[in-house]
């Protein structure tokens, strides 16, 4: 597994990176390499965090049916239920939707009011928390609800104010989930704000690498520090950004997806199953991955065995974690770079080769 991290990872020079594999609650392999921050040099270290960006809404959907589990959330209730007419479409849009991508809002990033208050937008401060309000001036109204599949940062987004809602505010979701979480840790492991957070504190600030994006000339744009920010930019992960809210190691997202899949100890089996079971919607995608989309949730084909996960992108990172079902073994890969291909994955991929070989 060694030979193969290095073996992959250098595809992207001195990308940093954390890799991770698990085999129901023991983590039987890591490994490091890289550097975490370029200019000054620093190595990535095994404490070492990195945003989750997409990874976190499998990690957000396990949160939300919970909630459902609980009696808090409906399934199929309209979430005018929870937020009133404060989001657009409310009295339409069920969870159920907003889970499976099957909601129909527009993309809110993209949106003319709000795309200006992100990268490179002439409005965007880098040091300025977010509000879900400044988001809800982008959401639209739905189009076509619950008709057909199509991949949603302002569902997952518009799910995290249901939950929020629900908990009494953000600070209470917050530790709502920080609560719900603390079962997937083990003795060897525990699952703190040090292995997966959504706060950016100035702890946080310390251990979180940079995020690299490669420019067309080929040298590197550090993402953290190319508008200015005096901490942890706004944006990167966190509320109300629950399309993307999670940082942490590549352990702590390696042990709540081994929770979840293979050690059963965050939901019921038969929601387990209803997660991962696509929507109808989801089958007619092109996409041969997103097409096995059920709630946050997707499968892959590797090694000639199904995986059970979610990858991630934003600006200078991309992620993977996912399950091996049948084994009960999961591999979770975090990157600071973001350049085509996907590293996360293509790394993902040579280290799941590998561990399937028993080269390991």
């Amino acid at each position: 597994m060694d030979e193969a991290l290095e073996r992959a990872a250098s595809r992207f020079g001195d990308a940093g990176v954390q890799a991770v594999a698990i085999h129901n609650g023991q983590v039987v392999w890591s490994g490091k390499r890289g550097k975490a921050i370029h200019d000054p040099s620093k190595p990535v270290t095994d404490q070492a965090m990195f945003p989750y960006s997409s990874l976190s809404k499998l990690m957000v959907a396990t949160f939300a049916l919970h909630q459902v589990e609980n009696g808090v959330l409906d399934l199929d209730k309209p979430i005018s239920a929870y937020v009133g007419d404060e989001v657009a479409g409310s009295r339409v849009v069920t969870v159920r939707m907003l889970l499976t991508h099957t909601a129909g809002y527009p993309d809110l990033y993209g949106d003319p009011a709000t795309a200006p208050l992100f990268p490179p937008g002439d409005q965007y401060d880098p040091d300025r928390p977010y509000t879900f309000a400044m988001l809800n001036a982008g959401i639209r109204q739905p189009v076509n609800p619950g008709r057909r599949f199509e991949y949603s940062n302002t569902g997952y987004i518009i799910l995290g104010h249901v939950l929020a809602k629900t908990s009494g505010g953000d600070q209470a979701l917050e530790r709502a989930y920080r609560n719900f979480v603390r079962r997937a840790g083990t003795a060897q492991v525990p699952m703190t704000d040090d292995v997966l957070t959504m706060e950016r504190t100035q702890r946080a600030f310390g251990r979180l690498v940079h995020g690299y994006n490669r420019l067309d000339n080929g040298e590197l744009e550090d993402f953290s520090t190319a508008y200015g920010a005096k901490g942890i930019p706004t944006d990167l992960y966190g509320l109300p950004f629950t399309d993307g809210a999670f940082a942490g190691t590549a352990t702590g997202a390696g042990l709540l997806l081994d929770s979840l899949f293979a050690r059963g100890n965050l939901l019921r089996p038969d929601t387990v199953r209803m997660m991962v079971t696509p929507s109808p919607q989801a089958g007619r995608s092109q996409d041969p991955d997103l097409g096995t989309y059920g709630m946050g949730t997707y499968q892959t084909r590797e090694a000639g065995r199904t995986w059970q996960g979610h990858g991630g992108t934003y600006s200078g990172f991309s992620s993977i974690a996912a399950t091996d079902v049948g084994r009960g073994i999961t591999i979770a890969v975090v990157v600071n770079e973001l350049s085509p291909p996907h590293p996360a994955t293509v790394i993902w991929k040579e280290l799941v080769r590998t561990a399937s070989s028993g080269r390991s």
